[in-house]
């Protein structure tokens, strides 16, 4: 995301609804997203910034299909620690970040490391 704006990309939407989809075919659970809406020292109206990004993401989340309950934002002022220099010598800083995670019933999701339909068949394997 660009200094100074907090509308999402084409390119940030397709991130997050691919991550979306894949969170989907979780089987009997319920999606929850922590949002990590940063703002960088360097630009204006910090808190502004950092809750209209929140409620940004928060609204494509929603029409994702994810609860409104179950998505939690918290913002954060990024520092230079979390700007990295790009090729062309801009500089960028990740100022949007998302976790999905499982919201199982009884809150014991320990049953998703067995089920099959939650990891890709590795295929033949040439182990002995």
């Amino acid at each position: 995301m660009p200094f100074n704006t907090t509308a999402l990309s084409e390119g940030n939407r397709r991130l997050i609804s691919d991550a979306v989809g894949k969170a989907k075919k979780w089987p009997d659970v319920q999606i929850q997203a922590i949002v990590i809406a940063g703002a960088y020292i360097g630009e204006r109206d910090l808190d502004i910034l950092q809750d209209r990004r929140g409620e940004v993401v928060k609204a494509y989340l929603r029409k994702l299909g994810i609860l409104g309950k179950n998505i939690y934002v918290e913002p954060k002022t990024m520092t230079d620690v979390h700007v990295v220099r790009r090729s062309d010598g801009e500089l960028a800083v990740r100022q949007i970040e998302i976790e999905l995670t499982p919201l199982c019933k009884g809150g014991d999701c320990r049953w998703m490391c067995d089920d099959p339909r939650l990891w890709p068949d590795p295929g033949p394997s040439n182990l002995k």
